[in-house]
Formats: structure tokens, C-alpha cells, sequence
């Protein structure tokens, strides 16, 4: 285990991702055959693995200045406002209330599992090698996002590259804070903001416009240069 998380720290990350998704299995049929609804069950079995890798994986994990990174997280709103204003410009209202407990634990599953694997673990077993912030930040996001082709099945080709491109620059965004602050919790309230603002909208269906299109790219620019600001502080600082 210690060799492979010093040697080869992209790999331990991958591996931690899948075989996490296995521990999730258990938990999520006994809740299933318990009565609870697949997504939800699903949802639980994630954030108590995730819980679990979080206390097994402390010495890799930040997580001793719990929400030290508040303020870096700020930028964060950005996607959150845009992934609102992007379903009301498609013609919905907001979801009723009683699909907003739901929507919050199923934004807060990747919040937390996701987290604790690609910023938290990944990111320490990276360090653990001696490879640099630069590195560590991009290697870190460019496997959050190829991982992220597991959701690909049925999209079209645009999408599929959109979802990649989606993820790399929330990894950058996210690695970068998590770095800066040394704080997983931060990291993982705002990943889940970001997924609950999605979740909260989830049964609707959605049309995309070439105007809508554009300034979502104006969104994903705009985080990756934060993203990135924040590493060169970093490597500033001698991180």
C-alpha cells in the first residue's frame, strides 16, 4: 500500500475510486432491500465509504483546518448561480420543496466521496511522492475528469467532451482551494453546492442554445483562471 501511494499516486487514486465504488454496493443494496429508493440508497452507501476513507486515509487527508478555506471557496457561487440561471433560462421553475431534501443528500454523496478520493487522498499521495503543486494539481483534475467518462454512456460525442471539460476545470478549482488552504471540508461543501444546484433541477429536461453555450464557457474560463491564480500563489509561496 505505501508503495504504491508513494510510486505511483495517480494510480492509487484510480484504484481507490473503483474499488470505493465497490465498498458503496453493500450498503446501498441492504438500504435498497431496507425500502429505500435506489438513488438514495445509492447515495448513502457513497458518503459512508467516503466517511470511512476520510478516518482510514487521515494521514494522506487535510483536515485539521476545517473550513479555513471558506473565502477561496467564494468563486465557487459563480457555477452555482450559473447552473440555476441556466435551468430557469430553459424554461423551468424551481423544483417543489419536498424534492429539496433529496437533491441536498445527492449533491452531497460526490460532494463527500469525491473529495475524500481526488482532492483529499489522491492529492496527498501525490505529496506523499515529492512531486510538485503544479503537477499535483493537474494531474490530480485531468484524472477527476477521465474518471467522469463512467457517465458517458448515452451521451453524444459534444457532451461526452463537455463532461470532461466540466470536471477538469471543478478539479482545477477545487484541487487549487484544497491546496492553498489545506482544508478538505471546504473542498467538499463546495463540490456539493455545485451538484445540489444541479440535483434540485434533475427531472427536468434541459435545451441548450449556442448563447448558452458561450457563456458557459465564459463560466469555465473564468473559474479556470481563478484556479489557476491560486496555484501560482502556490508555487509562490514555495508549497
Amino acid at each position: 500500500m505505501k508503495s504504491l501511494v508513494t510510486k505511483y499516486p495517480l494510480l492509487f487514486g484510480f484504484i481507490l475510486f473503483f474499488a470505493a465504488m465497490v465498498a458503496a454496493v453493500p450498503v446501498m443494496l441492504v438500504l435498497n432491500l431496507a425500502g429505500l429508493p435506489s438513488d438514495a440508497a445509492g447515495a448513502v452507501g457513497r458518503i459512508v465509504v467516503g466517511l470511512a476513507l476520510l478516518l482510514v486515509l487521515r494521514s494522506l487527508i487535510a483536515w485539521d483546518k476545517s473550513l479555513s478555506g471558506l473565502g477561496l471557496a467564494i468563486p465557487v457561487l459563480v457555477i452555482v448561480a450559473w447552473n440555476v440561471v441556466y435551468h430557469l433560462m430553459s424554461g423551468f421553475g424551481f423544483a417543489d420543496a419536498s424534492a429539496i431534501p433529496g437533491a441536498v443528500l445527492l449533491g452531497l454523496a460526490p460532494g463527500i466521496f469525491e473529495e475524500v478520493i481526488f482532492r483529499g487522498a489522491t492529492i496527498g499521495a501525490m505529496r506523499e511522492a515529492g512531486k510538485g503543486p503544479w503537477y499535483t494539481l493537474v494531474a490530480s483534475s485531468a484524472l477527476f475528469a477521465v474518471v467522469h467518462l463512467t457517465n458517458a454512456a448515452g451521451m453524444d460525442l459534444p457532451s461526452v467532451l463537455v463532461q470532461v471539460l466540466y470536471s477538469l476545470v471543478v478539479g482545477l478549482l477545487l484541487g487549487a482551494i484544497y491546496l492553498r488552504s489545506g482544508d478538505i471540508v471546504t473542498p467538499i461543501l463546495a463540490h456539493a453546492a455545485i451538484d445540489i444546484s444541479n440535483q434540485v433541477f434533475a427531472a427536468h429536461p434541459t435545451t441548450t442554445s449556442v448563447p448558452m453555450l458561450a457563456a458557459f464557457v465564459v463560466v469555465l474560463v473564468v473559474e479556470c483562471a481563478y484556479a489557476l491564480w491560486l496555484a501560482k500563489g502556490l508555487a509562490r509561496d514555495g508549497e
